[in-house]
């Protein structure tokens, strides 16, 4: 049977003749170059240079030796003492911003060390990785690109890559587990970004989409890739290595066109683990893209700065050019005033498309490129920008005005954004404000209005618009969307990822967690006075707990800033009965009435306990770093809900606590026990009329007008909404006189009554 272990190797080139590599080593903040570039004119790179520097580990099961070497061989050097760990360890991978390596165990509880790579001392800074999908965690490596960490885990029967949060260890899987690529034992990031995977099942190299997961064969490996493999990219030639445990320990070449690796560099003397390419990258090359245009005589001018790296100097920089054709098939020396270079790529007075790269050369021979940019250029522009909108819920009348967000891209350029809106289905009064741009392609700002603008049940219609700055000006707009003031405030408190046991500690029988917020976070986050508490709800991580019986919600009112201990008495229930985690993400736990209203001076305190009479695992939830704000406490074969003791957490989970607006003590009818239609008011009515509904849950409401041929005139409402009671008005200015019928339908409720206009 294969053995999975994880060999990793993160490839960069270092040109200096001295072998002494510290664990400060400095990288390029530029682009890295291309994989696999073809250029004009170009020799590809001696894959075999022995001047490139690696790290490998040579392991057994428990004890794990960091070696030094020259990558044009595999003769190492030892670096301090073994690393003893019990299971393999796998995957050097090189975080090339901060320069830091980490190492990683392969299985449960699937730690994550720093090494230093010149005592060859490892520090954890993982204790343990939550939510790998598979059962082996056999590779990481660090996107260059997107400045994040990536990981593999396989089952010898699937494999799937998850992104790694090196401050939680929390694992995001992307994409479902792939069955065409069965044992994944390697995980590698090109210098463009692109992440391949070795299989040691079909011993096949794989290509993986960062977006959705999904394995793409390139081809064979020509090699048994058993007993653990693993490789990286030279990021300062574009070039792929393999190092396998076995057969025979060798260090390979691979191609990542057709996936074979057949180019034997050489045969280590004992087993490697783990290996990484250190190395600084060539010049640094800072460029900001050419745009499409509407100029096609031409010339497109291409500025960029570029620096070297150490003691060398910029012997060379050139653009690489085509038009109309994949391949770069020319070339440009740029000149210099400085740092800063220039070169013009010539246009030929007609339609095409330009695609560029640039690249540098050193004087010492280290060099690197930019990736290839593609532009335009087409005399007439009739494209419209393309707007990505998601229309806006309900809207809390204490957090208005709100802001609109919206991503909008255009093929020649912007010329501006905005949004018209008006208050009410009159279409009357009608506001514009400009959206601002922020990052990338996004836009926002707020609407242009204040509190004292809107009241509770207030319907707001908006629709977002672009125009280009193209010649012609092209102009969209989003479908008129349309939303509610509501007097319902979701008020978050707590944004960070530490990982926290409380308040669902189900790894125990029983558990009592007590959470403290000041007066000033419940007022910035929207909770003010009179606000009745309907939910509270806590960003669970991963499920792992049964039902909780015995469970306890409750709140009081304290002036305590800190907490020294568990408050006993004083408490008002908001829920008492059984409850169970049901998934990740933001799950809620339901209030019953009447509800705990907040006074909107006093500080509050909000208690979780449970009793139960078994154990699984935790519930863990996102918390965040609150000293002295949370008190808790877990154990077997108690009282859950009355027991002493316990300990002051350094951490408060995340918390966010559902709100009515100014219920006061009237909070007993907030949420309806029936579905119920009233009679409209005023009946008979000439125009305008109400009707009121209660829904007791939430669901897809609708209410429709008839006329008394039963034909459906008007729609007034569909839309889903949460359990409450509504007032919708009817214009009749457009109808004439006569009876008319108006139907509400929610799930299996319907109710249908009739109404008299005179004019």
């Amino acid at each position: 049977m294969k053995q999975i272990c994880s060999i990793v190797l993160v490839a960069l080139l270092l040109m200096a003749t001295s072998f002494s590599i510290a664990q400060d080593f400095t990288t390029s903040v530029g682009p890295a170059p291309v994989e696999n570039i073809n250029l004009p004119g170009v020799t590809p790179d001696n894959p075999l240079n022995a001047t490139n520097r690696g790290f490998v580990y040579i392991s057994g099961t428990s004890s794990h030796q960091l070696n030094k070497q020259f990558m044009g061989n595999v003769t190492v050097t030892a670096i301090g003492s073994p690393f003893t760990t019990a299971g393999w360890v796998g995957a050097l991978a090189r975080n090339t911003s901060t320069g830091v390596i980490y190492v990683m165990n392969q299985a449960s509880p699937f730690q994550i060390w720093s090494v230093d790579t010149t005592t060859g001392v490892c520090t954890q800074v993982i204790s343990s990785c939550t939510g790998i999908p598979e059962a082996n965690f056999t590779g990481m490596v660090w996107d260059h690109t997107t400045n994040t960490m990536w990981g593999l885990s396989s089952s010898l029967s699937a494999s799937s890559v998850f992104t790694i949060n090196m401050t939680t260890g929390v694992c995001t899987a992307v994409g479902t587990p792939s069955t065409v690529c069965l044992g994944g034992i390697t995980l590698m990031c090109a210098p463009n970004g692109s992440l391949f995977v070795v299989d040691i099942v079909g011993d096949n190299l794989y290509r993986v989409n960062k977006t959705n997961g999904v394995f793409t064969l390139v081809g064979a490996l020509g090699f048994a890739a058993n007993y653990g493999q693993d490789g990286a990219f030279d990021l300062s030639d574009g070039m792929c290595y393999l190092a396998s445990a076995g057969p025979g320990n060798i260090l390979r070449v691979c191609d990542t066109t057709t996936g074979s690796a057949t180019t034997v560099i050489g045969t280590y003397a004992g087993q490697p683990s783990c290996l990484t390419i250190v190395a600084s990258a060539g010049p640094s090359i800072t460029h900001t893209p050419l745009p499409n245009t509407q100029n096609v005589a031409g010339p497109y001018v291409v500025n960029a700065v570029i620096t070297p790296t150490g003691a060398g100097t910029i012997s060379s920089g050139k653009i690489y050019w085509s038009r109309n054709n994949t391949t770069l098939t020319d070339s440009i020396t740029m000149t210099n005033s400085g740092s800063n270079y220039t070169g013009s790529i010539p246009g030929n007075g007609t339609n095409a498309t330009y695609r560029y790269l640039i690249r540098a050369i050193q004087s010492n021979g280290q060099y690197s490129a930019t990736p290839m940019y593609t532009f335009t250029a087409s005399a007439t522009d009739t494209s419209k920008p393309v707007i990505v909108h998601t229309p806006l819920g309900n809207v809390p009348k204490v957090t208005w005005p709100a802001t609109v967000t919206a991503s909008v891209t255009d093929n020649i350029g912007l010329d501006s954004v905005w949004v018209r809106w008006y208050k009410n289905n009159t279409g009357t009064g009608v506001k514009h404000f400009k959206l601002l741009l922020t990052t990338g392609t996004n836009f926002a700002a707020a609407f242009n209005s204040v509190q004292a603008d809107v009241n509770y049940n207030d319907s707001i219609f908006y629709r977002v618009f672009a125009r280009d700055n193209s010649t012609s000006h092209n102009t969209d707009s989003t479908a008129l969307y349309k939303f509610k003031i509501v007097n319902l405030v979701n008020a978050c408190i707590g944004t960070g990822t530490v990982s926290s046991n409380y308040p669902f500690t189900t790894y125990w029988m029983d558990g009592r967690t007590q959470m403290l917020f000041t007066s000033t976070e419940l007022l910035a986050a929207g909770v003010g006075n009179g606000s009745a508490i309907t939910r509270i709800g806590f960003n669970v991580i991963t499920v792992g707990g049964p039902a909780m019986s015995g469970f306890n919600v409750r709140f009081q009112h304290t002036t305590q800033t800190s907490m020294t201990g568990f408050v006993s008495s004083g408490w008002t229930t908001g829920f008492s009965g059984t409850y169970t985690v049901a998934g990740t993400g933001w799950q809620y736990i339901d209030m019953t009435a009447p509800y705990f209203t907040y006074n909107g001076t006093s500080n509050l305190l909000i208690e979780v306990c449970y009793d139960n009479s078994a154990y699984t695992a935790y519930s863990p939830v996102n918390s965040t770093a609150a000293p002295n704000m949370t008190w808790g406490y877990y154990t077997d074969n108690v009282t859950g809900c009355t027991m002493t003791g316990g300990a002051v957490q350094a951490s408060r989970p995340n918390t966010c606590i559902v709100a009515v607006m100014g219920a006061g003590n009237n909070n007993t009818n907030l949420v309806p026990n029936k579905f119920e239609l009233s009679q409209n008011y005023p009946n008979p009515f000439n125009p305008t009329t109400k009707i009121n509904f209660a829904i007791p849950k939430q669901g897809l409401v609708t209410m429709k007008i008839y006329d008394i041929l039963g034909r459906e005139v008007r729609t007034l409402v569909n839309e889903v909404k949460q359990a409450g009671n509504y007032t919708v008005d009817f214009n009749a200015s457009e109808f004439s006189s006569g009876v008319y019928f108006y139907k509400l339908t929610s799930g299996d409720f319907s109710d249908i009554k009739r109404m008299i206009l005179v004019k």
